[in-house]
């Protein structure tokens, strides 16, 4: 069955089957770009060949493992990224990310000898991504090295792993940064007003539909911080309303994480 899913013209979604994570392919003329081409190796070749054109620009979004996976089997394109993401490939970082993450959802992995980044972004920025033009934003919160993409003749934002509809926010670097990014992704979606807002995991979204999540989860995010700044431990982390995002287990454990990081940053005594 085909994933993928025509959101322009020139625009498709491909969601992975696991996490519904986001590829997404942009055309313009003889020239591809992907942003966050992954997850699995049948599922990349299955974007990768489904023309014939070439894939001449990737966009890594962040450098967490399923996000890069396809970066070494695309070694003939332009990789963007933020310096911060840019680092974490280079260093091996993504790579042992990889290996380790891959292996425990039983995916396999290819050619991570080849992960590769030419051009590095410290947003704010403009950026030219061969035929394309784009406006970068600092997206730190869930890492330290997000990036939020505008394509304003597209109509396109690409934000990662924020505003998904399938998880509660997930602060793996700062809860505080975490606020900041959202502040910023509610201000460029009421100016911009973009056709889709596309996230990390789950359906894009419209901007009506965007703007919903991000006040939601704009009240968690701050519901964490006032918990730490009043100095509650953080075994008390039932006391602060969690947006309801389906009731799996990764939202508890993503919120269990949110509350240690945030009373940590406080100065909290926390739990082993």
């Amino acid at each position: 069955m085909p994933r993928a899913v025509p959101l322009t013209p020139t625009v498709t979604w491909w969601p992975s089957t696991l996490y519904q994570t986001t590829t997404l392919e942009l055309r313009r003329g003889a020239d591809r770009l992907l942003v966050d081409p992954g997850i699995s190796p049948w599922e990349i070749d299955e974007v990768v060949s489904s023309t014939a054109d070439p894939v001449t620009q990737v966009l890594v979004t962040h450098a967490d493992w399923d996000h890069v996976m396809a970066l070494g089997v695309l070694a003939d394109a332009q990789v963007t990224a933020s310096t911060g993401a840019a680092e974490r490939i280079r260093s091996g970082e993504a790579r042992a990310s990889i290996e380790k993450e891959s292996v425990e959802a039983y995916i396999p992995y290819v050619a991570l000898d080849a992960l590769h980044c030419e051009q590095e972004v410290e947003p704010p920025a403009d950026v030219t991504l061969g035929p394309w033009s784009a406006v970068c934003r600092p997206g730190r919160g869930h890492t330290d090295d997000g990036l939020l993409t505008l394509f304003p003749e597209e109509r396109i934002l690409v934000i990662g792993d924020y505003l998904s509809e399938l998880e509660i926010p997930f602060a793996h670097s700062s809860v505080a940064d975490y606020q900041q990014t959202i502040h910023t992704l509610i201000g460029v979606i009421e100016r911009e007003r973009p056709e889709f807002v596309v996230v990390g995991h789950g359906r894009p979204h419209t901007s009506d539909r965007a703007l919903q999540i991000a006040d939601e989860d704009l009240d968690y995010v701050e519901a964490l911080l006032a918990f730490a700044q009043a100095g509650c431990p953080a075994d008390q982390a039932e006391r602060i309303a969690v947006p309801f995002r389906g009731g799996g287990p990764y939202d508890r454990v993503a919120h269990g994480a949110n509350v240690k990081l945030v009373c940590e940053a406080a100065g909290a005594t926390v739990p082993a």
